[in-house]
């Protein structure tokens, strides 16, 4: 039984995609465990999606807040727009601002929760003009000097996914704030990877039609994830692999990455391999299709943690990921799967040949990645997100809520 009325927290979510990719993913997970631990998440976006739906069926509240129109789009596209377009886009913040401060007090909001630097420079806002703490839980790389140091003072309390994105880019201003920054690790639901990798998939017909060896890749479609990549390693290693097909399972989200996209078909016609690439598109059984794979490949340039290369991770695959992130402390190299420099498509291909030919090597660091796994499950990291959001808001929860683990 709860002693008082739970924790509300606005969850801003300027991007609700409906395809669960990372922020998404995360905040579902946020939602499925936030009622056993005294919180009521309201949601509040930009625009209706079908995420509400989502969001509603784990008993979190949905608020549509719709910006004015300059404030439209993605974050890259709002800051090519010129100095005369980023001043309308401020003067519309200011206004939306306002709006977001009726929106805090209509719902009686006790805390507001950030998971990028537009939602915390958009809703933080309004917040800290209200009184109300901000939570910026960071979970990518940062790359804005600028507004990366406004939000470091606008929030009142800061997590990182891990050590590496928070000592990387500002030491010293992280050193000075120590006492208002966390570390919450991702976190990863062991139970519903096991359940799912077991299920049937609509693309088992198009893996027994090719048989052979498969690598995969899971993810967004887009430049930062060095898709490109891959496919210039895989096409260095086909000729000797006459069997093997890579598979890439993702699409590019937002109109912007739609050109990226033909040209990484383009890619694979140039180099002769178009036969052996399968564009499978966005996965709802994505731990499905992951555990059909023999080698999962992540050839990112930018990472918060990387939660497609630790759920494969979990199902015992053996995966080959860039040196960026928290990928650097959850991999040891060699040791539960391989390491290598960003666009760096020689050393993807040397390592795809190692664990093409050799499946004992793939069973070996599979099952040590599969360990590894186990030291990220979920309950841990919501238990210390939950006490984090508790204590800012003045509501110390019992100890027994933080397992050791977390603290």
């Amino acid at each position: 039984m709860m002693d008082r009325a739970p924790l509300r927290v606005m969850v801003y979510e300027p991007y609700p995609f409906d395809k669960q990719a990372g922020n998404i993913r995360t905040l579902l997970g946020i939602l499925r465990h936030a009622p056993r631990s005294g919180v009521r998440c309201v949601v509040v976006a930009p625009f209706d999606t079908p995420l509400a739906a989502h969001v509603r069926r784990l008993g979190a509240d949905w608020v549509v807040a719709a910006p004015p129109a300059s404030l439209g789009g993605y974050g890259g596209t709002l800051l090519g727009r010129g100095w005369a377009g980023r001043l309308r886009a401020c003067r519309a913040l200011a206004r939306y601002t306002l709006t977001l401060r009726r929106l805090l007090a209509s719902e009686r909001i006790d805390l507001v929760y950030c998971n990028s630097i537009r939602s915390l420079l958009t809703a933080g806002v309004a917040a800290s003009i209200a009184g109300v703490p901000r939570f910026w839980y960071v979970k990518g790389e940062l790359q804005n000097g600028l507004l990366d140091r406004a939000g470091f003072l606008l929030a009142t309390r800061i997590a990182f996914f891990c050590a590496s994105n928070r000592d990387d880019r500002y030491p010293r201003l992280v050193q000075a704030l120590a006492r208002k920054i966390d570390l919450v690790n991702i976190g990863l639901d062991l139970g519903e990877i096991a359940r799912a990798q077991s299920m049937p998939s609509s693309i088992d017909g198009e893996i027994a039609r090719r048989g052979g060896r498969r690598i995969g890749y899971l993810g967004q479609m887009m430049p930062g994830k060095g898709v490109h990549v891959l496919i210039d390693a895989f096409a260095r290693i086909a000729p000797r692999f006459d069997d093997a097909t890579l598979y890439l399972f993702g699409d590019p989200m937002i109109a912007e990455f739609e050109p990226y996209m033909s040209g990484l078909r383009e890619q694979a016609r140039r180099l002769d391999i178009a036969d052996r690439v399968v564009f499978a598109g966005w996965r709802d059984d994505a731990f499905a299709v992951a555990a059909r794979m023999d080698v999962m490949v992540h050839p990112s340039f930018s990472e918060g943690f990387g939660l497609a290369v630790l759920e494969p991770m979990a199902m015992g695959k053996p995966v080959i990921a860039t040196r960026v992130g928290g990928l650097r402390e959850a991999i040891r190299d060699g040791v539960n799967g391989w390491l290598v420099e960003p666009g760096d498509a020689g050393a993807i291909a040397a390592r795809l040949e190692q664990l093409l030919a050799d499946p004992a090597l793939r069973r070996r660091l599979g099952d040590a990645a599969r360990e590894t796994a186990r030291d990220y499950a979920l309950d841990d990291k919501m238990r210390q997100l939950f006490a984090i959001w508790h204590e800012m808001a003045g509501r110390r929860r019992r100890p027994a809520l933080v397992s050791a683990r977390a603290r």
